[in-house]
């Protein structure tokens, strides 16, 4: 009988992966992480979480364990969170969350401690292809979360079940009513950074990110200041303080020279990604499904090589695409690669 350990939040998804393995005769366990070293984080790896989790795993029957990774995270998602931030960039900290700690500390500490596998209730499909198994969008396409996975190194997938991939939320909150379990079938998720307990910028000057201020350009005369390039995001409209007649967003952020750029809503049809996760072997320059954000349409494009970064070129132009954050590229439903968005290159860029 396989020893499955299954990362348990004591939610919705995490609670209905452990009783369908559990019912499927695994040897399950449940393992839930303590991740933030700051008091007042919201729902994620707290210790509400973690009762909450052993409560479920009471119901079920099967042992809990707590797995401290408080050094990995600070070092893997919280210092990485703070540092794309001060060079002007927007992170993607859950994206990393499942990189280093879901799917890595996690699996590895798990495997160390005597699990066959690992898994999670996550919304995405692990299969079996050619040369090892590749990553696929879930049933549920209003739920899919492969975007948020297609940066977990390929190699750990080998030891992951998703149990969850072949069923829509409306099938597990069903199932979760059904079986009894101590949890409402209705629980909200959390859509926030988990370990920031209010607004982020409050929390980036708790950690020590200074805030210089700097110029507001547009169409090359200075129109005012801005607080510090940390503190916007590409789009941003609100909050800005200008005033000049017209709706302008925040176009570019130039963070060597302590600059915002405003204009209209910056739109893209290239950009470059950089530090590329390859989920299939045989990955090669072509066209492909290409999406930007999570839960946005994906857009078809056109991927090439130039030097050590993937060009992008795409079909039609996107809306705020941002630095930092993560560009997906899909072939039907598999996963085929993903990378970090570096650089993009705006329409009518002469006229910033």
């Amino acid at each position: 009988m396989k020893r499955v350990f299954v990362g348990m939040s004591g939610g919705i998804d995490s609670s209905a992966a452990a009783f369908l393995l559990k019912e499927a005769g695994y040897a399950v366990e449940g393992v839930t992480f303590v991740a933030a070293l700051e008091t007042g984080t919201k729902k994620c790896c707290s210790l509400e979480e973690i009762e909450s989790a052993r409560k479920v795993c009471r119901f079920l029957g099967i042992p809990h364990h707590v797995i401290d990774l408080k050094d990995v995270f600070e070092a893997r998602v919280i210092r990485y969170f703070v540092e794309e931030y001060q060079q002007g960039l927007v992170p993607n900290p859950c994206v990393m969350c499942n990189r280093h700690i879901k799917f890595g500390a996690l699996v590895e500490e798990s495997l160390a401690r005597g699990a066959d596998m690992v898994a999670t209730g996550h919304y995405a499909r692990i299969l079996p292809v050619k040369d090892g198994f590749g990553l696929f969008c879930g049933k549920d396409t209003s739920k899919d979360q492969s975007y948020f996975l297609s940066y977990v190194k390929r190699e750990m997938f080998s030891y992951v079940l998703l149990p969850l991939g072949e069923m829509t939320k409306s099938e597990v909150r069903k199932l979760i009513s059904d079986s009894g379990m101590p949890i409402s079938s209705s629980k909200t998720e959390s859509q926030d950074v988990c370990f920031v307990p209010g607004d982020y910028r409050d929390y980036l000057r708790a950690r020590g990110v200074k805030s210089f201020a700097g110029d507001f350009v547009y169409q090359g005369q200075v129109v005012g200041k801005h607080e510090g390039v940390a503190f916007y995001s590409l789009g941003q409209r609100r909050g800005l303080k200008i005033a000049i007649g017209k709706r302008l967003y925040v176009r570019a952020i130039d963070a060597q020279n302590n600059r915002i750029i405003l204009g209209e809503l910056p739109k893209s049809r290239k950009l470059w990604l950089r530090e590329l996760n390859l989920l299939v072997g045989d990955f090669e320059e072509g066209e492909y499904e290409i999406q930007l954000r999570y839960q946005s349409k994906r857009i078809k494009g056109w991927a090439t090589w130039e030097e050590d970064r993937l060009a992008l070129f795409l079909s039609q132009p996107a809306e705020i695409v941002t630095p930092g954050q993560l560009g997906v590229l899909y072939r039907n439903d598999q996963v085929m690669a993903a990378g970090i968005i570096d650089k993009t290159l705006l329409e009518e860029e002469d006229a910033v």
